[in-house]
């Protein structure tokens, strides 16, 4: 199996906000799929179905493993 299909399938993304330190980590990473709420001073998925491609480095650096796949 070839591994550009694991990268190229659509995912829906979403942040464990209970876990997240606000590092914002997130945002400076992919600010396409992450953005600050500066009303509730959280970050958000500002658009959830992304590829594995997209946020495999934000999941590897994200300092709580707040970054999650839905599945």
């Amino acid at each position: 199996m070839s591994d550009t299909n694991t990268c190229t399938k659509h995912r829906e993304v979403a942040i464990e906000l209970g876990d997240c330190r606000s590092c914002q980590g997130c945002i400076d990473l992919n600010p396409d799929v992450f953005q600050w709420d500066e009303a509730l001073d959280m970050p958000y998925v500002s658009r959830s179905e992304v590829t594995e491609e997209e946020v495999r480095d934000i999941m590897n650096t994200c300092p709580e493993g707040c970054i999650v796949f839905v599945d």
